[in-house]
């Protein structure tokens, strides 16, 4: 191959994913686009399809000294290794905007679906002969391509939020949901490979073997935090012409991500954010093959957070047993205010509201002694405290004027009531003005959307009370919208229930205070100082 291999490899999974993407036709007779751009370009989400990125590029360690052996049309070796390369790609899809019900993304995961299914099933681009894409065409399939004794194989390389997010973050976009892909091997020649004379008769012999598959005898250590280096010791770790994968929990790591590789041992780091645990099955697959499992367990653990969504400034409930130690926390890498309930097991953690970004927060415990537990992801909201809507009858124009935090973005839109407003750009991380050309209601709801994710609510609003009777000192659930907030109060009448920093945007529950008297008593919520609408309570006598 010659330096030209790179962009012929993206050429050709470009071509694979056009020809397939949609056959059959379930997403009716639209055309799917594929981008090979970089996902700051504003072309990428101009039309429905996927967008292939082309991230990084890695040297294969293995075949750093290995000599050029030719090709299949240059069969001339070189004493010279050559340039043997794994390609690292990011496959993104995109819808465009629709029709105001926000759920453009639902689109963009069918896409993303179709495309995860067709590199699935032809995950080497030598073998792909068929009327939609032909290794055999070099519309298709670059020659020199065909012509190597390497074929080209694409397997999913996944990544860890935490490289997901610094690659959105240097690119100075919000997140959204991708796929990483590796593409290996690609070897490029040397630039002028020397004529080497045909190598004298040889004789020829074959050797047979059998190739069993990895056996795992021991690991080490067999439990400690995320991060650890973990030593496993066995056999038939590594086969020439094979490529080694490792399995911890969910997630793949690659011979480029191992610290470690040989035949009878390899060095692996547990990653940050496992999602199921605390056992991690653990496997090796050379190959086709793959050995037993065997189990690290991760310590300390975080089972889940409550809520995992929302504003700052509320805390979030972990369920976790400190057990006398020291606890610090982490959301965003930003150190959060931890307060810890022994009795019933639980650490609540505030999160700051000095977070600068809507997206996918890790949230971590570090406990002394103990260590460091594994990240959890909080997904981050933009946060409206006040909307002032006020109407023109002179220029027959309605201006909404919003406040609050983490509203800059590139593609930001209001809703108020049943309208969309686009406003694309905002770059005030604090306030949002948009000015509508006619003349609107004052009492409608609003909230932003920055970047496709949706803030809280504002007024709040109650949509039902369950149960719709009760005794004084009963629990009920107040069930609406925008109930999240810092500053959250619950009034039966004129006796005002203060919860302080209340989590949950769509529900409370609450007990009705003792001194409410029997009869239908108005009840409301208060956020940040905002009134929601009233709703009634039969308290019974």
């Amino acid at each position: 191959m010659s330096y030209l291999a790179i962009g012929s490899v993206t050429k050709s999974i470009a071509a694979l994913l056009s020809g397939k993407l949609n056959k059959p036709p379930l997403m009716g007779a639209v055309t799917l686009r594929v981008t090979t751009l970089a996902p700051d370009d504003d072309r990428v989400d101009a039309a429905d399809g996927v967008n292939l990125f082309l991230y990084r590029v890695t040297e294969s360690p293995f075949t750093r000294n290995i000599e050029w052996r030719g090709d299949r049309s240059n069969p001339a070796r070189s004493k010279r290794p050559p340039l043997s390369l794994s390609l690292h790609y990011l496959l993104t899809a995109y819808a465009k905007k629709g029709d105001g019900t926000a759920q453009d993304d639902i689109t963009a995961h069918q896409i993303l679906g179709n495309a995860l299914s067709i590199l699935h099933e032809h995950a080497i681009l030598n073998d792909i002969h068929d009327s939609e894409f032909d290794a055999d065409l070099n519309t298709n399939f670059a020659a020199e391509l065909r012509d190597s004794f390497e074929k080209i194989t694409i397997s999913p390389a996944p990544i860890s939020m935490e490289e997901f997010s610094k690659i959105w973050t240097g690119l100075s976009k919000a997140y959204r949901l991708s796929v990483a892909y590796e593409v290996s091997l690609v070897q490029i020649a040397p630039l002028n490979p020397p004529q080497t004379p045909a190598p004298g008769v040889q004789q020829i012999s074959l050797a047979v073997a059998s190739i069993g598959r990895p056996q795992i005898g021991s690991i080490s250590p067999a439990s400690g935090e995320v991060g650890t280096e973990v030593t496993i010791k066995g056999s038939g770790f590594k086969t020439r012409g094979m490529t080694t994968i490792v399995t911890v929990g969910e997630e793949q790591f690659v011979e480029a991500d191992l610290i470690k590789l040989t035949a009878n041992e390899i060095v692996v780091k547990i990653p940050e954010a496992p999602q199921r645990g605390p056992k991690l099955p653990l496997t090796i697959s050379v190959g086709q093959r793959a050995s037993e499992p065997v189990f690290f367990e991760v310590t300390p653990w975080i089972e889940r957070l409550s809520p995992f969504r929302g504003v700052t400034n509320i805390p979030i409930t972990i369920p976790f047993d400190a057990a006398g130690a020291a606890v610090t926390a982490t959301v965003g890498g930003v150190a959060a205010t931890v307060i810890v309930d022994s009795a019933n097991k639980l650490v609540r953690v505030t999160v700051p509201n000095t977070i600068l970004n809507n997206g996918p927060q890790l949230v971590v415990l570090t406990l002394v002694p103990g260590g460091r537990t594994n990240a959890r992801v909080y997904e981050l909201i933009p946060l409206i405290l006040t909307a002032t809507v006020t109407p023109d009858v002179v220029t027959n124009k309605t201006t909404i004027d919003i406040t609050g935090l983490r509203l800059a973005g590139s593609d930001v839109r209001v809703k108020y009531g049943k309208l969309l407003l686009k406003k694309s750009v905002n770059a005030t991380p604090a306030q949002l003005t948009i000015e509508v050309p006619r003349l609107l209601p004052t009492t409608e709801p609003v909230s932003v959307l920055v970047d496709n994710r949706e803030s809280n609510l504002l007024p709040p609003r109650i949509d039902e009370i369950d149960p719709p009777e009760a005794f004084a000192g009963d629990q009920i659930r107040i069930v609406g919208a925008g109930l999240s907030g810092e500053a959250v109060t619950v009034s039966f009448g004129a006796v005002i229930q203060n919860l302080n920093a209340h989590p949950f945007s769509s529900q409370i529950e609450v007990a009705i205070p003792a001194t409410v008297g029997a009869g239908v008593v108005p009840v409301k919520v208060t956020v940040n100082t905002i009134d929601s609408n009233t709703h009634n309570l039969r308290v019974l006598g």
